[in-house]
């Protein structure tokens, strides 16, 4: 099997960032009132997150799998995969790969393309392994947009907020 990595969904990548510039702006903005470093403060679970999606990757080869998010790696090799799962919510799909050696892991269908690493996954994982309600969910997993949607969202609010400051409505 020919290694391959996957990354979320390149949709993301525009707003995640114009996100990220526009809530720097704005707390420059905002730095000469002395308000920056109040409004730096809840911003920054948000830059970490627009970090982290930017950082994640998902790894496969024939050995396993290697996730590595912003300041952590976790690497899975095949033979320590117990069970394979799957959990859907709305159109939200979970894939779980769970290892006695540590907890869950999750796997969402923000990664793309997504049904091709859950088939690498599955082609990887003994059937014996791998629950029935995996092999029904993977075969159609359901199409996510809403953390695009989500991401332009912040982008207009964070523009409109980034305009007003300019336009002196502070």
């Amino acid at each position: 099997m020919q290694p391959r990595s996957f990354r979320v969904d390149t949709r993301m990548i525009p707003p995640v960032i114009l996100a990220m510039a526009l809530g720097i702006a704005l707390i420059v903005l905002e730095a000469p009132s002395g308000r920056g470093w109040m409004l730096a403060l809840p911003l920054l679970p948000f830059f970490y997150l627009g970090a982290e999606i930017l950082a994640r990757r998902i790894s496969v080869d024939a050995e396993g799998i290697t996730i590595s998010k912003l300041l952590r790696t976790v690497r899975l090799k095949w033979s320590q995969v117990d069970r394979l799962d799957a959990l859907q919510s709305g159109s939200k799909l979970f894939l779980i790969l769970q290892s006695g050696d540590s907890g869950p892991i999750l796997i969402t269908n923000t990664i793309r393309p997504f049904e091709e690493l859950a088939a690498r996954i599955m082609e990887c994982v003994s059937k014996e392994k791998t629950s029935s309600t995996a092999v029904e969910l993977l075969s159609r997993s359901p199409t996510k947009h809403g953390p695009l949607i989500q991401a332009w969202i912040v982008c207009l609010v964070l523009a409109a907020c980034v305009a007003g400051n300019l336009l002196g409505y502070t």
